[in-house]
């Protein structure tokens, strides 16, 4: 109140939004992701995933789809809903178009083309493969990390780049965020389901003497009844897919992080018989060129001179 009873209206203090920090970080990140690239890496990153696709669909035995009862097919998969059986024909028509598909990514003509008809290709088998009642767990991370790189524009064979960049880098860095997601969300499902009992009770245990180990029941029984070494096992697992997105986020750890994957899946193959091969090259071919020093190439074809017509 003043002298003559007026009153004085108190400073009205305006707090301060967080708003506007948070729309900076979120611009950030954004402007990380979508940042140019070396085109090298662009194209080794597009060129191995595209390998590894090859590489399933040539070593695969799709035909046994067609070999497989009416009776045990309909699946819930994209394709679940086709009234005919493929024939092998067909199957084996689909997986050669795939691998001339690849053949077009890695000779540098119609790159982008080439891997959309060889990722085509490839779901269709798979989705094929899972409609007759087989798991296709094995073949999901590099279906996925596939998808992301549909976007990918490579440049095409004889165009003289010298050092500079591709025009946007987010498919790449997607690619890389695929894989951390996917492992991070098959640890979180682990504890979403048994919570840390999984990794600290039991669990390993049972699976391993569930499991087909290619040498015989013996190890896996031997392990299974060594409650710390199981625990372990177990542990160990659970962390490396809950910190991968920390593993990938950085450059020097992402080659690290390519050989405890491999440890992990090669454990899995020897105690259980479950090939995860795909998961580990496709692991490998995102994470390996981008783990990699600025400036230093994996591919000879990503070299400034490849491929540039004389």
């Amino acid at each position: 109140m003043s002298a003559r009873g007026t009153r004085v209206p108190e400073p009205v203090v305006v707090a301060r939004s967080s708003r506007p920090h948070v729309l900076r970080a979120v611009r950030g990140v954004d402007r990380r992701l979508v940042a140019p690239v070396p085109w090298y890496r662009l194209v080794e990153v597009h060129s191995l995933v595209a390998t590894v696709v090859g590489v399933r669909l040539a070593v695969h035995d799709w035909t046994l789809v067609a070999q497989r009862p009416a009776v045990l097919t309909g699946g819930p998969t994209i394709l679940g809903w086709l009234p005919v059986e493929p024939s092998v024909a067909a199957l084996l028509a689909v997986q050669v178009l795939g691998i001339l598909g690849v053949a077009l990514v890695l000779a540098g003509i119609r790159a982008r083309v080439g891997f959309a008809v060889a990722w085509t290709a490839y779901l269709v088998l798979t989705a094929l493969w899972g409609s007759s009642g087989k798991v296709m767990h094995t073949d999901v991370l590099t279906v996925t990390v596939g998808f992301v790189l549909l976007f990918a524009a490579p440049p095409a064979r004889g165009t003289a780049h010298g050092e500079e960049p591709a025009r946007t880098g987010w498919t790449v860095r997607a690619a890389l965020a695929v894989v951390a997601c996917v492992y991070f969300l098959t640890g979180a499902q682990k504890l979403v389901h048994s919570g840390p009992a999984w990794a600290l009770g039991d669990s390993m245990a049972w699976i391993l003497r569930q499991g087909a180990s290619p040498f015989g029941d013996g190890l896996t029984r031997v392990v299974a009844d060594q409650p710390l070494l199981t625990r372990a096992l177990a542990t160990g697992a659970l962390l490396l897919e809950l910190t991968a997105p920390v593993w990938l986020a950085v450059r020097l750890t992402r080659i690290p992080f390519v050989l405890a994957v491999a440890t992990m899946h090669a454990s899995i193959w020897v105690f259980l018989g479950l090939d995860y091969s795909a998961w580990v090259l496709t692991v490998a071919a995102v994470a390996v060129p981008l783990g990699l020093a600025p400036g230093r190439r994996l591919l000879p074809r990503s070299s400034p001179t490849a491929g540039v017509r004389r």
